[in-house]
C-alpha cells in the first residue's frame, strides 16, 4: 500500500522507521516480560486457590482439584489466568517446527480449560446437593457463549496464519505441518462442540487440559536437548545448568503424568483406594513445573529474546538500520 499524496510505501510492506537496535531491544524486553507474566499468572492462580482452601467456607477447603475451584470465589482468577496464559503461549515464538506449533496449540487449549468447567462429580468437584453430577445447567449458556467466541477467534487466527504462510515461500516444512495440526485441532474441537454438545460439556475440560500439559512437557524436553548446542563454544557452565533444569522439569512432568495414569486406572478399574485430593496435587506439581520452566527460559534468553532457530530469515529493507 502507498500513501496517495507522497507515493511512499505504507502498511505492512513499508520499510521500518525505528532503528534496528531499538527494535531488537524492544523485542527482547517484550519476550522477557511475556515469560515472566506466565510465571506471575501461575502464582496468581495457585495463590487464589490456596487462599480459598485456607479461608473459604468448609465445603471449599477440601476440593479435590484446582479445576473444581471454578465453582468457588476463585472462578474469576481461574478463568482470567488461564485465558492470559493461553494468549501468552500463542504469542511466544518457539523454534520452528514442533516447539512453536506446541506453544500455539497449548495457547489454543488453555482457554478451553478455562471456559469449560470440570463437571460436578468429576475431577474433584463434588456433585450438587440435589445429586446433579454434570456441568450445572445455569453455567451452560456462558460456556456456549464463550466457546463460540473462542472458536471465532481461533478461525480468524488460522486464516491469518494461512495468509502468512502463503506469502512467505521460505516457511519451513515443520512450520507448515504445525499449521495443519493447529487447524486440525480447531476443526476437531469445533465439530465436537457443534455435534456432541453433551459429550463436549462432560469431557472438553479434560480433553484440553491433558494435552496442554503434555505439550509443555514436550517443549521442556526440546529445550533440554537444545540448551547445550545453543551455548556450544561459550565459556561457563550455563549450558549444562539450563539443560539440567529443562531436563528435570520434563522428567518431573512426565513422571507426574505416569503417576496420574496409574491412579486413574486404580480409580476406574480397581475400586479406588487412591488419595482424595490426588488430582489437585498432580495439577500443583504440573503448574509449579510449568512455572519453573518459564523462569529458567526467561534467564536463558534474557539477552536474546528467543531461540536462533525461531527466527525467519528476511532481507532487511534499505533504510531499516
Amino acid at each position: 500500500m502507498t500513501d496517495l499524496a507522497q507515493g511512499t510505501p505504507t502498511g505492512p510492506t513499508a520499510a521500518p522507521i525505528t532503528p534496528q537496535r531499538v527494535r531488537a531491544s524492544a523485542a527482547v524486553r517484550t519476550y522477557r516480560y511475556l515469560r515472566l507474566s506466565l510465571v506471575g499468572l501461575v502464582l496468581l492462580l495457585l495463590g487464589s486457590v490456596f487462599l480459598e482452601r485456607s479461608t473459604g467456607i468448609a465445603a471449599n477447603q477440601r476440593l479435590g482439584s484446582i479445576s473444581a475451584y471454578y465453582y468457588t470465589p476463585s472462578r474469576s482468577v481461574f478463568v482470567g489466568a488461564l485465558v492470559a496464559i493461553g494468549i501468552s503461549l500463542a504469542a511466544i515464538v518457539g523454534r520452528r517446527g514442533f516447539e512453536d506449533s506446541a506453544l500455539n496449540i497449548a495457547g489454543m487449549l488453555a482457554p478451553v480449560v478455562a471456559f469449560v468447567p470440570t463437571p460436578r462429580g468429576a475431577g474433584g468437584a463434588p456433585c450438587d446437593p440435589d445429586g446433579r453430577c454434570s456441568v450445572p445447567p445455569e453455567f451452560v449458556p456462558s460456556v456456549v457463549n464463550n466457546v463460540w467466541g473462542l472458536l471465532g477467534l481461533g478461525l480468524a487466527g488460522i486464516l491469518l496464519g494461512a495468509v502468512t504462510i502463503i506469502r512467505r515461500p521460505e516457511t519451513s516444512r515443520g512450520t507448515r505441518i504445525g499449521f495443519v495440526v493447529v487447524a486440525a485441532t480447531w476443526v476437531a474441537f469445533a465439530l465436537w462442540f457443534r455435534f456432541g454438545r453433551e459429550s463436549f460439556l462432560g469431557g472438553a475440560h479434560f480433553g484440553a487440559a491433558v494435552p496442554l500439559f503434555g505439550l509443555m512437557t514436550g517443549v521442556a524436553y526440546v529445550n533440554a536437548r537444545r540448551a547445550s548446542d545453543r551455548r556450544a563454544g561459550v565459556a561457563g557452565r550455563a549450558a549444562t545448568s539450563y539443560a539440567t533444569i529443562y531436563g528435570i522439569v520434563a522428567g518431573v512432568m512426565a513422571a507426574t503424568f505416569a503417576v496420574a495414569i496409574v491412579l486413574v486406572v486404580m480409580d476406574q478399574f480397581f475400586g479406588g483406594g487412591t488419595p482424595d485430593e490426588w488430582v489437585l496435587w498432580v495439577e500443583v506439581v504440573l503448574l509449579v513445573s510449568f512455572a519453573t520452566f518459564w523462569v529458567a527460559q526467561t534467564f536463558d534468553y534474557w539477552a536474546d529474546g528467543l531461540p536462533e532457530e525461531a527466527a525467519t530469515a528476511h532481507p532487511v529493507p534499505n533504510g531499516a538500520r
